[in-house]
């Protein structure tokens, strides 16, 4: 029952860590089960918490999911919504500043000629204004600025139809319910709380018996003991009883020599009755010897026997806590770097580290939501899990850290917590390991008639901050520009390719046939050069 118990507490604290990126995973599955008006409210769900993860992409793709399913239901009010969360993402993305803002501004306009909203117009108004002036449009500024005039002179109507709940309070009430979740994840941890401190006292009540045994122990010890002293005591008197036999003895002979003449025949029957005293005597003696050797072999025996069965009982517990050690070794192993683990073990915390030098891999399988839509969710899960433990089996040959993944989204690294300088060329053999691996599964999925899952893979080396923040649901993740450059690697990458960035290519252009590409706008860095790495 302990056993399990341990297991149990483990098991939560490791689901635990999971608990943010499931909640996306379930509502994806849902989503593909619905069609109509909830198909669209989770779609736009969807959409804003992938906005509030930064994954400006995905969320994008829900959102003009949204708005195709609105389309097709002739909803202008949700082609609206989806039209302007489609914006603020594009808003959001780095590549191609400029075709995004331009694409991000055509959202917003169709989206306030669909909607009668005061609102959600008001929204669409004060972004196109931005972007406006981000693009010099001085004539559809001007214009925007006269209908913001307008709609502001008339901010009674918009408050009373923000109150009146309308197709907006539709994503404040998803947005509520995302908080919900995040409090029934809190009850969680206090759970597993509780359960941390019930284990503390039964370990403490274990103690308290190892103490009991050991008391009764030494009670039947100092009983034992208490027994010899007694026999030994009995002996004791019995030989002093047959000396004083064995003396008067002496004293009859030594009588009977004075009287010999006289009482010759007496003295002689009292020699003898002496004789036979004596050997009684030394029968007796030696009974008492062999008493006492019996009752101390049979102390000893019993002592014996006790503490073979207490050790036996004892290194059966240890057994079962060496085992449970063990599995709590390696379920903190597979969520934490090795030497993470030994140091959060040691001092209850790890300090974050920084790295000059590191490598950094991301993968995105290519039209995954349309992919998602043809399969099963049973099967969408398999195909994930598989892909995903291969993706860990060949990082692992090459020694990489594996660091998360979200949705269809893969991110793994060279060079932490360890500090090596061949991760750059190690990272690069594995993205070509994963294209290979995919490139034979998809020839079985054809045959089969599936959908392929192709990947778009990016690779940067740089500096970045790695470690373990926070005191609950420890995870090692990665920080930096060099995370964010890496990113922008896979998302302008190929499907089926290695995409490389111009540092990664100084490290690895002695190894590798790479094909110059050229450039790509990064954030906080400029313009990166990129390059193809040959299969």
């Amino acid at each position: 029952m302990k056993k399990s118990f341990l297991s149990f507490i483990l098991l939560l604290f490791y689901f635990g860590l999971l608990a943010q990126s499931d909640a996306i995973k379930s509502l994806e599955k849902t989503t593909l089960k619905v069609t109509g008006e909830d198909y669209i409210n989770n779609a736009l769900t969807l959409a804003d918490w992938l906005y509030n993860e930064n994954f400006f992409e995905k969320s994008v793709e829900w959102a003009e999911n949204a708005e195709d399913a609105a389309k097709k239901l002739k909803h202008n009010e949700y082609r609206a919504i989806s039209l302007n969360q489609k914006g603020k993402s594009l808003m959001k993305m780095e590549g191609r500043r400029q075709a995004m803002k331009t694409k991000a501004f055509k959202s917003f306009e169709e989206s306030n000629g669909l909607t009668t909203d005061a609102a959600l117009k008001l929204d669409n108004l004060q972004n196109m204004k931005a972007l406006a002036t981000a693009l010099d449009k001085k004539k559809d500024l001007e214009k925007i600025q006269r209908e913001i005039a307008v709609l502001n002179g008339g901010s009674d109507e918009i408050a009373a139809n923000s109150e009146g709940g309308g197709f907006l309070s539709r994503r404040k009430k998803a947005q509520e319910e995302m908080e919900k979740a995040k409090a029934q994840n809190q009850e969680l941890v206090t759970e597993v709380n509780n359960l941390s401190t019930e284990k503390a006292s039964l370990a403490k009540q274990q103690a308290q018996l190892k103490d009991l045994i050991a008391a009764k122990e030494a009670a039947i010890q100092n009983m034992t003991a208490a027994q010899i002293k007694q026999q030994l005591l009995f002996s004791e008197q019995e030989r002093l009883l047959d000396s004083l036999h064995f003396v008067g003895a002496m004293d009859s002979m030594q009588l009977a020599q004075k009287d010999m003449v006289v009482q010759q025949q007496q003295a002689e029957l009292q020699q003898k009755q002496a004789e036979i005293d004596l050997r009684n005597s030394q029968r007796n003696l030696l009974m008492a010897v062999v008493g006492i050797v019996a009752i101390l072999g049979g102390a000893l025996l019993l002592r014996y026997f006790t503490l073979s069965k207490h050790h036996a009982v004892l290194s059966e517990k240890n057994k079962i806590i060496e085992e449970e050690r063990k599995r709590s070794e390696e379920l903190l192993l597979n969520i934490l770097p090795a030497t993470i683990a030994d140091e959060l073990k040691k001092n209850g915390a790890a300090a974050a580290r920084r790295y000059e030098n590191a490598t950094v891999l991301f993968t995105d399988f290519k039209g995954f939501s349309a992919i998602s839509k043809q399969l099963s969710p049973e099967k969408l899960v398999n195909d994930l899990d598989y892909a995903f433990k291969n993706f860990d089996r060949i990082i692992g040959e090459f020694g990489l850290e594996k660091i998360k993944t979200i949705g269809d989204a893969y991110m793994c690294a060279g060079g932490i917590p360890d500090d090596g300088s061949g991760h750059p060329r190690d990272v690069v053999k594995a993205a070509l390991a994963i294209q290979q691996f995919l490139e034979s599964w998809n020839r079985e999925k054809q045959k089969a008639g599936e959908s392929a899952f192709e990947a778009r893979i990016g690779i940067h080396t740089g500096p970045l901050v790695a470690g373990v923040v926070g005191s609950r649901k420890f995870a090692y993740d990665i920080w930096g520009d060099t995370v964010n450059v890496a990113s922008r690697m896979e998302s302008t990458g190929d499907a089926g390719k290695v995409n490389i960035s111009a540092s990664t290519f100084a490290f690895v252009k002695n190894d590798f046939k790479c094909e110059f590409r050229g450039k790509v706008p990064a954030k906080n860095v400029g313009e990166i050069e990129m390059y193809f790495v040959a299969n």
